[in-house]
């Protein structure tokens, strides 16, 4: 019977391969919608809590928090040094601080200052996290590792453009590669934030890091030893005005990373709400598309199965053979949608990553095996009516 199901498949090609588009089509949007919006949203959400407060330069808030969690946007600006220090003298409310600066690329990759602490919640693959008492090494991503061919040793040299025309004369060490995480922190280079104040000594400043007689930083992460001492932060540097020592005057800023990140996700769900609904629209219209096609078929073979029956072949053989022939094409599209939306996957990830998150491939939800049973039972419901009301027409059993 399954070798006659086959057999039959082939003669009915083009029927078949549309019942298969529907489903293809159908499965591997709803797959595709379901485990990008979740990788996101956790991906977004594990880096937030890492930190209580972000203290930076005035602007937009949520450009200030992309830019140091997820290392996405541009700076806001820069502020002096001297705020990280006057922050680490406050050890009745923090527990620690840590300095942030981004400027420069490697090849296309963001280049950040920072100090080793911001690295103690990474696994390396390969080396060890460099050494804040140290200048001119660099930590590296995996992505950046694997798709540059970098490991422990190499030097590397940065520069001001994204098309690297302008090469920093100093080189940093690759003291350690990154374990793969599947998120933003693979497709960033860290070094010490001294190494970006040397490196654009003697007139090399750039835009982010404005003079090496005055150090500056981006932003500062800090956590607090509880809550309400995050809170008094916030409220006592947020908007906060200073002179830096060369008496330029700045304006501070600062926010609690969690606090701004839900409201990120608050707006992207009801995106994500909307992707849901023209999925649900597009696998009821594929269902009508599966329920025609069938009702065609069956149609169709009225002449097949009159001839079948002439030779005595009984009808619950009959409906068995359209139940395994539609069973077959349902479990091999929904195969086919999977594959699919993991195709989409890894075309989507450069666009997913500018957000701040690496899609991996391999994370699997259960949901995502409960959408291709469902829509694999979609696709048999209208064979298994056909042939449950032809039987009872037929009146023959056997």
């Amino acid at each position: 019977m399954f070798w006659f199901a086959l057999k039959n498949m082939a003669i009915k090609a083009a029927q078949c391969i549309l019942v298969a588009l529907s489903i293809i089509i159908s499965a591997g949007i709803a797959v595709l919608a379901y485990n990008v919006a979740n990788q996101v949203d956790e991906g977004i959400t594990d880096n937030a809590g890492y930190y209580s407060v972000i203290v930076g330069p005035s602007g937009s808030k949520t450009q200030l928090v992309m830019n140091t969690m997820y290392f996405t946007e541009e700076p806001l600006g820069t502020i002096p040094y001297s705020v990280v220090t006057e922050l680490m003298k406050d050890g009745t409310r923090v527990s620690s601080v840590i300095p942030f600066a981004m400027a420069d690329n490697y090849n296309g990759y963001g280049v950040v200052g920072t100090s080793a602490a911001f690295l103690k919640n990474k696994m390396v693959k390969s080396g060890e996290i460099f050494n804040d008492t140290t200048t001119m090494q660099a930590v590296v991503g995996a992505n950046i590792a694997k798709y540059n061919q970098l490991s422990v040793g190499d030097v590397i040299y940065t520069s001001h453009s994204a098309n690297g025309s302008d090469l920093h004369t100093k080189g940093l060490k690759v003291v350690g590669v990154l374990e793969e995480s599947h998120s933003s922190y693979d497709n960033v280079v860290f070094t010490q934030v001294r190494t970006l104040w040397e490196m654009h000594e003697h007139g090399e400043e750039s835009e982010t890091m404005e003079s090496a007689h005055e150090p500056t930083v981006c932003a500062i992460l800090v956590n607090t030893k509880n809550p309400a001492y995050a809170m008094q932060i916030v409220n006592e540097y947020d908007g906060k005005i200073g002179n830096a020592a060369d008496g330029d005057p700045y304006t501070l800023q600062a926010v609690e990373p969690m606090a701004i990140v839900r409201d990120v996700l608050n707006e992207a769900n009801d995106t994500k709400y909307i992707v849901f609904v023209l999925c649900a629209v597009i696998l009821i219209m594929n269902v009508m598309i599966i329920s025609i096609i069938t009702l065609l078929n069956t149609y169709h073979s009225a002449k097949e199965i009159s001839l079948m029956r002439l030779i005595g072949i009984s009808m619950k053989k009959i409906n068995l053979l359209y139940i395994i022939q539609n069973g077959l094409i349902g479990g091999i599209a929904t195969g086919f949608a999977f594959a699919l939306s993991r195709g989409c996957m890894a075309l989507m990830n450069d666009y997913i990553a500018s957000m701040g998150v690496v899609l991996n491939m391999a994370k699997i939800y259960p949901m995502e095996f409960v959408i291709l049973l469902g829509v694999f039972v979609i696709s048999i419901v209208p064979t298994l009516i056909w042939t449950f009301f032809t039987s009872r027409k037929d009146g023959i059993g056997d």
